[in-house]
């Protein structure tokens, strides 16, 4: 078990925030123990009276071991706290100093004070005392502050998930230990070949996923309503390469892969979906199950999919330059599981019910990842349980209900988006034997006035729902799409 060790230093007068911070460990502790990492929390209310040379501050110190922690979180209110006679220094001012001295000799531990701003007596001798820690806190970058317990809760609870999430990124770097190099070009030839320790590159084409004869222990077919999907279950050290490469599956209840029970995975540069039309399918596109150390690079996921990825109980799972888009029930599963998603986009995914990603019981990171022109009836976050760490993310040209159940705080840029209680108006495009050209076309125009909420071509009947906050907008498209012959706009 790798452990994280924060010190909390403060006065008595912020009893309630030093309780909140130590039952906000108990509640993250079961989630990140699931990945062996566990939060030792140090405070001096645990220490046990008893002799020492240097006092009871001594005591307290060998307690806290505030050079071999982690995190240092230092609090101020209105009173500096008991002065040390030998230091003449209060309590909290000597651990600063410990985690300072530290730090600059070891750039060791993480530093976080946080200074409460609600109430203040300016009159007082410890106020001018505090002051002027604050200035020499301020001089080094260290200064924060906070009016509310809860404004500190989110402040802590992301400075704990930083923390644990450079650790699970740390724990395990996906390097495949590969003994043959194999060129493929059939769905035959991609089972045959597919045992651990084996890079696959398969050439360019498109490969029928289903279209393979001899199952294997690693690799075979199980049963779903309408036809097989492929499971591919116990291998380890295998890279999957395409060349301008897209695998599809046909059945509308299959996922196009499973994986079951791998180790050590590597998807690169493939495109993946289904055959159905967008809104035709209740299968994922990839799905993950009891595996560790898959790494997910430059991929294509599109629907009808009903999710893009679905994860569950899986480690150290990487998404990096992908795209996923066009899915129906949205663009993510997630499982108790840990997550990387990085320098990907998110689009066009309509989901009538449900959040464009769920996660319980989960650690996720998003970094530089672009969600834009979803329509999602709930919210683009739902979080259960869960770590969401952001950076970098931009939401643009959505519609929803809510950014997430639970606050995001930080790392989320967002733009241009609708609300969907605030949309007024509606409009319904429908038209037979359309061409998968005309499709695109009228998609095209409807997203210049409007949100689409819904678009569907199956067998020629073309169906799309666009919404939009007035009136004029919705007039607009209504006379740009009369060009087309046979068209019907129903206005709502």
């Amino acid at each position: 078990m790798e452990k994280i060790q924060i010190v909390l230093a403060s006065p008595s007068d912020l009893s309630e925030e030093r309780m909140m911070i130590r039952k906000l460990v108990d509640e993250l502790n079961p989630l990140y123990m699931q990945n062996d990492i566990c939060i030792d929390l140090r405070m001096w209310e645990n220490s046990v009276a008893s002799m020492n040379a240097d006092g009871p501050q001594g005591v307290i110190d060998l307690d806290l071991e505030i050079p071999c922690s982690d995190i240092f979180v230092c609090l101020y209110w209105k009173r500096v706290g008991t002065v040390i006679e030998v230091e003449d220094v209060a309590g909290t001012e000597h651990e600063l100093n410990v985690a300072l001295d530290s730090y600059r000799k070891n750039r060791h531990p993480d530093i976080k004070v946080f200074f409460k701003t609600r109430e203040l007596d300016n009159t007082t001798d410890d106020y001018k005392k505090i002051q002027e820690i604050a200035v020499k806190l301020q001089n080094k970058g260290l200064y924060d502050s906070f009016s509310s317990i809860e404004e500190l809760r989110g402040k802590i609870n992301r400075a704990i998930q930083k923390e644990v999430m450079e650790r699970l990124k740390r724990k395990a770097a996906i390097i495949p230990e590969i003994h043959k190099y194999i060129e493929v070009s059939s769905t035959n030839d991609l089972v045959k070949n597919l045992e651990s320790n084996n890079k696959l590159v398969l050439n360019k084409g498109y490969y029928d996923i289903l279209d393979f004869e001899a199952e294997t222990e690693t690799v075979f077919k199980q049963d779903v309503f309408d036809g097989k999907e492929v499971v591919i279950q116990g291998i380890s050290n295998v890279t999957i390469v395409g060349d301008n490469t897209t695998l599809l599956a046909t059945p509308r209840y299959a996922n196009v892969i499973n994986f079951n029970n791998c180790t050590n995975i590597k998807l690169i540069g493939l495109t993946i979906g289904h055959i159905p039309y967008k809104g035709d399918c209740t299968g994922a596109v990839l799905a993950f199950e009891d595996c560790n150390n898959v790494q997910l690079e430059s991929l294509e996921l599109y629907g009808c999919g009903t999710y893009g990825i679905v994860l569950h109980n899986c480690k150290n799972i990487k998404v990096n330059g992908t795209k996923i888009f066009e899915c129906s029930y949205g663009a993510m599963q997630i499982i108790a599981s840990d997550l990387f998603f990085e320098n990907s986009k998110v689009f066009d995914c309509n989901k009538i019910a449900g959040s464009l990603f769920e996660t319980s019981f989960s650690q996720l990171q998003f970094s530089n990842v672009s969600i834009f022109n979803n329509h999602i009836d709930s919210s683009i976050f739902y979080i259960e349980n869960s770590t969401l760490f952001c950076r970098g993310v931009s939401i643009f040209s959505n519609t929803y209900s809510a950014l997430s159940n639970v606050a995001i705080p930080f790392g989320i840029h967002e733009e241009d988006n609708i609300v969907i209680s605030e949309m007024e108006w509606n409009l319904t495009v429908s038209k037979e034997k359309a061409t998968r050209e005309e499709y695109d076309d009228i998609k095209e125009i409807c997203v210049e006035y409007g949100k689409i909420e819904e678009a569907i071509l199956v067998d020629g009947h073309l169906y799309i729902n666009v919404i939009f906050i007035n009136d004029d907008k919705a007039e607009q498209l209504t006379s740009e799409l009369y060009k087309y012959d046979d068209i019907v706009v129903a206005r709502g």
